[in-house]
Parts: C-alpha cells; structure tokens; sequence
C-alpha cells in the first residue's frame, strides 16, 4: 500500500495540490494504513464495513468532527484514485457518505465595529498604507486571505474595478470592488507600493520586499482589531464572512454571492443565510401585509 499511496501523492502534485494537502493526506493515509495493518485487513479489499470501522476508531480518539471528516475524506479520495486506474474494478466506497459535520461560521462583525478596524490604521508610512489596502479590501471584496495575499499588481484593473483573483483548485475569477476601495488602490500603488515592492509583482510585500505571509497578515488583522477592543473576536476569515452576511442583507441574491466567493456548490453559500434568519424574520414581518396586519 505505501507505494501505491505515493503514486497517489504523484497524482495529486500533477493536479497542483498544494504542499500542506500534500502532508495531511499523506498523514491520514499513514492513518489508514496502520489501522490496516492492525486488523489484517487488505486495503484492496476494504468496503463499507471496513471503513466505519474505521471512522469509529477515529471518533474514539477524541478527535475532532472536523478532523474525522478530512480524514474519511482524504480515504475515499484514495479509493476514487485506485478506480480511476484500475487498481480496482469498482470504487467500494463511492456510495459512502462522510461523517456528518458542518463547521461553525464564524460570528459577522456589525457595520460599526468593520469601520472601527478600518478606522484604526494611523497613515504614517508605507506600511500602515499597505495594512490599509489589506483589510479594506478583505471586507470590499470577501476573498480568502490566501487568495488576497497571491495577487499581483497585474490582477488588478483599476479602471474597469475588478481583481482576477485565483482561488481553490487554481479556478480564477473576477471579483468587482467599490469607488472607494478603487481610490485606495489608486494612490497605495502610486505612492507606497513601488517603495514597499522594490520593483516586484506581488501588491502585498513584507517589510523586506519579499511577499507577505498568511502569519504576517493575522498579525496585521489582530493588531488593528486589537485596537478597538475585537481581538477576542477577528481573524482574516471574519472579514470574508462579514462580507457575505452584510451582503445577504443587502439583497445580494444567493447566486451572485455564490460567484462573488469561489464557492463550487451555491450549498456552501447558503450556510450564510442562517446567520442572519433573525433579520429575515424581522423583514418578514414588516413586509408581509398579512404580518402587518395581524402580527
């Protein structure tokens, strides 16, 4: 089985997988395969029973749901790759759900505490200009921090209003922003950015001029949000969840915001209408005429 699984790390590095996907399903297949191991089993002749088994085993760890979950995903993903080249005539698990889980949305930060962190950044130099352009443009556009910190000068079109942003599974896409984000762009590239960027492409550089890392960019987002009282409470992520809740109450219908985010499945989307179902019932209320009428 070990080679076998390293044809399938193969397999994924030809699908561009990134390192850290590389590392956790290498761990969870060495996982899997001691469980083999264990019980005996050959992992050419694993089927449904076999793989709650081990699922059960996992949750008897203490593990947690998210964990479990990535690793029985990692499993059946393996076995799709033995199907596809014909390492078995059939995918024994294709019909297998994953363990049931659904991670948490982060809590949305309110209109006023966003604008007390974009608020807090003093302009005195090319830095504080560069966190500036960072965190606005989390909330102006809701993309991933990974994906805000992968762009290039070049990804930006100042005139026509739009980032040609790559996300999951190198899918690109064109995400609009704001006048007021446009503005900012405008004087950050012409001013601070050719003195922080030392010439090269990347819109967000270090203070060094090399490109600016996911820790350097949690640490900016808790430093300014730190200032105004919400550290206990933001992170990079924060920002794209408080775009799509503040766009959903907007009236950004589910679609758009689907595009807006990357999201593959519009279901992935939709997890953000329950956040603000208090709100809906509210509107509900006051816009019915029936609801108007009778309460």
């Amino acid at each position: 089985m070990r080679e076998v699984v390293a044809e399938f790390k193969a397999y994924l590095v030809m699908k561009n997988s990134s390192v850290n996907t590389l590392k956790a399903y290498e761990h969870d297949l060495n996982l899997f395969a001691e469980f083999l191991e264990r019980r005996g089993y050959d992992y050419l002749k694993v089927g449904p029973r076999e793989y709650d088994e081990f699922i059960a085993e996992l949750m008897d760890r203490k593990l947690s749901p998210a964990t479990v979950q990535r690793i029985a995903a990692t499993v059946k993903s393996f076995y799709k790759f033995l199907t596809l080249y014909e390492r078995l005539p059939y995918n024994p698990l294709e019909e297998v759900p994953l363990p049931a889980y659904e991670k948490p949305l982060p809590k949305a930060l309110s209109y006023e505490e966003v604008m007390a962190i974009l608020g807090a950044v003093e302009l005195s130099d090319e830095l504080r200009m560069r966190d500036k352009v960072l965190l606005e443009l989390l909330y102006a556009t809701g993309i991933r921090i990974s994906e805000a910190l992968s762009l290039n000068v070049l990804d930006v079109s100042l005139e026509e209003r739009y980032l040609r942003v790559v996300g999951k599974g190198n899918k690109e896409r064109v995400v609009p922003f704001h006048g007021r984000m446009a503005r900012l762009l405008n004087e950050y590239l012409s001013e601070s950015h050719p003195i922080l960027s030392k010439g090269k492409p990347m819109l967000f550089p270090n203070a060094r001029g090399g490109r600016l890392s996911r820790v350097g960019a949690w640490k900016i987002v808790k430093f300014y949000a730190a200032k105004v009282g919400l550290s206990h409470k933001v992170h990079p992520h924060v920002f794209r969840h408080t775009f799509a809740t503040h766009m959903l109450i907007g009236g950004c219908d589910i679609r758009t915001l689907q595009e807006l985010l990357g999201h593959t499945s519009v279901t992935t989307t939709e997890r953000y209408l329950k956040t603000f179902l208090p709100q809906i019932y509210e509107v509900y209320l006051s816009s019915h005429p029936l609801a108007r009428i009778e309460g």
